[in-house]
């Protein structure tokens, strides 16, 4: 392969994985700012810089772990001897779902991601290797975790719901939310990035870690609720302040799950050009996930109010206390997943955290229309998905 050759491929790769970027973004900023602007206690265009700067941050500190899932845990792309074919499928993939994910923006109609870039892996890797080529059993576990994130993230969500709503009604213990969330949202963060990582490979020196990262910020941000919450003016300023950690923890989480479905592929298709075969513990490249991150973060600034009000107030109408309950429940879900390495999607958490609280609220609360208009084009995703992937892939194997 000439030099030529070669830069028009990896510039393809690299567009093509912006492109998915961007429109991931774009769709998918309504998952952490919906909530927040749908109850009215943050302007969008706050909202939108704030889940920018939070996404690219997520992305940066937990981008490796679903990486790695997209570059060899969906299909054995180790044991695909035609890079060219490796290289065609990691492009047709990314630039097939970013035309479903833009789609759907164009029909605000939240689209996770997820499902469109792990059955367009799924798709070019039997087309290419056939059967044995794609890893079955963990494809399998990533349906499964499909299916349980959002409902988890339901059952958090009513459970914290109704936890926290009478507490939201008095302000003497709203300073008890404040430090109760902040402890869990950073225990949780510091606990599922230090485990196993790095120095910090006993469970015993990470719990005391992120003990104490924990308690820090529950104290801050307890003293701070504490002096704040005089009056109605001082109310509002909490309920702001909460909101506003609740949105910034689920957008962190959305670049942390996100960008590996951009940066691993990517990383796939430049390991493939110039070292001409993927070994089987490749690991994301950290240009890769800078590129992935900076692509999401501002597709959630330049387009993300695109999906806003499907989230924010077509499922289910949100107070503040079933909002905050809404963004901390998805956030620590998906958290979770991610560390697991499992793809999975905010959108996913979100919709069920969000019918979590409106249950929780009575179920004629819940449009249940809404809810079925979504799920029916998640489930369209997949065979639209696979048929576009096939096409490209061929057309680019030409």
């Amino acid at each position: 392969m000439s030099v030529l050759e070669a830069v028009l491929w990896l510039s393809l790769g690299v567009m093509a994985a912006v492109f998915l970027a961007w429109t991931d973004g774009s769709n998918n900023a309504a998952d952490a700012i919906g909530t927040a602007v749908g109850a009215k206690v943050i302007d969008l265009r706050k909202a939108l810089i704030i889940a920018a700067i939070s996404d690219f941050a997520g992305a940066l500190l937990f981008g490796p772990f679903v990486s790695e899932t997209m570059m060899h845990g969906i299909v054995k792309t180790s044991g695909l001897n035609d890079m060219r074919a490796v290289m065609s499928g990691m492009i047709a993939a990314l630039l097939a779902t970013a035309i479903m994910e833009f789609l759907s923006s164009l029909l605000k109609i939240p689209m996770p991601v997820t499902v469109g870039i792990v059955t367009s892996v799924a798709t070019f890797g039997f087309i290419a290797g056939g059967v044995s080529s794609v890893e079955w059993g963990s494809l399998v576990l990533i349906f499964i975790s499909w299916i349980i994130l959002p409902a988890f993230s339901a059952l958090v969500a009513l459970s914290l719901f109704k936890v926290y709503r009478r507490m939201f009604e008095d302000n003497r213990k709203l300073p008890v939310v404040a430090g109760s969330s902040a402890f869990i949202l950073i225990f949780s963060t510091a606990f599922l990035l230090l485990f196993k990582t790095g120095a910090y490979a006993t469970a015993t020196t990470v719990i005391l870690y992120s003990t104490a990262l924990g308690s820090a910020a529950a104290a801050g941000l307890w003293l701070f609720t504490r002096k704040a919450v005089h009056g109605l003016e001082g109310r509002d300023k909490v309920a702001k302040a909460l909101m506003i950690m609740a949105m910034a923890s689920l957008a962190f989480s959305h670049g942390a799950n996100d960008v590996g479905k951009a940066a691993g592929p990517l990383t796939s298709i430049y390991v493939s050009l110039y070292e001409g075969s993927i070994p089987p513990s490749l690991h994301v490249s950290p240009a890769a996930l800078i590129i992935s991150a900076a692509g999401i973060a501002l597709g959630i600034w330049s387009w993300g109010h695109r999906v806003v009000g499907t989230i924010g107030e077509d499922i289910t109408t949100l107070s503040c206390s079933s909002a905050f309950t809404a963004q901390i429940s998805s956030a620590l879900s998906v958290l979770i997943m991610t560390r697991l390495g499992m793809p999975v999607s905010t959108t996913q958490a979100v919709v069920g955290s969000v019918a979590g609280v409106g249950l929780a609220t009575g179920i004629r609360t819940v449009n249940f229309r809404t809810l079925g208009k979504i799920l029916s084009t998640w489930l369209l995703a997949i065979p639209v998905s696979a048929g576009m992937t096939a096409l490209l892939y061929y057309l680019l194997m030409m």
